[in-house]
C-alpha cells in the first residue's frame, strides 16, 4: 500500500460526526456508490480473500477506480471499511 493511500485511509478513519457520534465514511461511501448493486459487502470481498491484505487493497483499488470511485479519499475510505468490517480474521 502506497503511503498516500495509507494517510488517507488514516484521515477517514478519523472523521467523526456532528453530534459526536462516530461516524464512518466508509460505509457511507459505499451506500453511495456499492449498495444499490452490491447489497452484501461480503460478497464483493470474495474473490479477494486468498490474497494478501496488501493485494486484496491494491485489487480493490483498482476495481473501484474503474467502478463508480474514481475520488481518491472516498475509495480509500470504501476499502479500509471493507477491511475493517467484512474481512474475517
Amino acid at each position: 500500500m502506497g503511503r498516500s493511500l495509507g494517510v488517507v485511509i488514516a484521515i477517514a478513519l478519523a472523521v467523526v460526526g456532528p453530534a459526536g457520534a462516530a461516524t464512518d465514511p466508509g460505509e457511507r461511501a459505499y451506500a453511495e456508490a456499492c449498495a444499490s448493486c452490491h447489497r452484501v459487502p461480503s460478497r464483493v470481498l470474495r474473490p479477494y480473500l486468498s490474497m494478501t491484505p496488501d493485494q486484496r487493497r491494491q485489487a480493490l483499488d483498482t476495481l473501484l477506480k474503474e467502478h463508480y470511485a474514481e475520488d481518491d479519499a472516498k475509495r480509500a475510505a470504501i476499502i479500509a471499511w471493507l477491511e475493517a468490517n467484512h474481512v474475517r480474521r
